[in-house]
């Protein structure tokens, strides 16, 4: 029962990384600005380190680049990580604009996102993720403000 809980909390946190990040297939920087954010913290046998760099037009989120790191030295728990993210990530699989990788190394498991805003379909992208509690307003377009307001509810912060 244990291992079935711990199972559950993994792939909550891997969804709220995913709702955060959202999806995007190129880092064209179609932006007036760039905001990054950060947020660490622990988690069974292990360590997370996310970071964020928001590409922003006026008062829109153009592309997010979404890099996701768990540090362990416990191997399950890296597989369980990186199993869950590949398994997430396979919902996205041909939405363009939308780029995941996951990268697996000797005490780390690393998902590294991209997510264009600004090119996605975001009908197709909220098929995926549904609309509840989703950071796509109802044009289309992800708010720079909406963003960060449902990040800073999860810990993170901004420069």
């Amino acid at each position: 029962m244990s291992k079935f809980f711990k199972n559950i909390k993994v792939l909550i946190i891997i969804l709220f990384i995913l709702i955060c990040t959202g999806c995007g297939t190129s880092t064209e920087k179609q932006a007036d600005g760039v905001m990054k954010c950060s947020r660490t913290g622990s988690v069974d046998n292990a360590t997370s380190k996310l970071e964020y760099e928001l590409y922003y037009k006026g008062e829109y989120l153009t592309v997010l680049h979404s890099t996701e790191k768990i540090i362990s030295d416990d191997a399950q728990v890296l597989d369980t990580y990186e199993d869950a993210y590949k398994n997430i990530f396979k919902a996205y699989e041909g939405l363009e604009y939308y780029d995941a990788k996951v990268t697996r190394g000797e005490f780390s498991v690393t998902s590294d996102i991209v997510i264009n805003y600004a090119k996605i379909d975001t009908d197709a992208l909220l098929e995926i993720e549904g609309e509840e509690d989703n950071v796509v307003d109802k044009d289309g377009k992800v708010k720079l403000k909406t963003w960060l307001n449902f990040a800073n509810q999860f810990g993170v912060k901004c420069e």
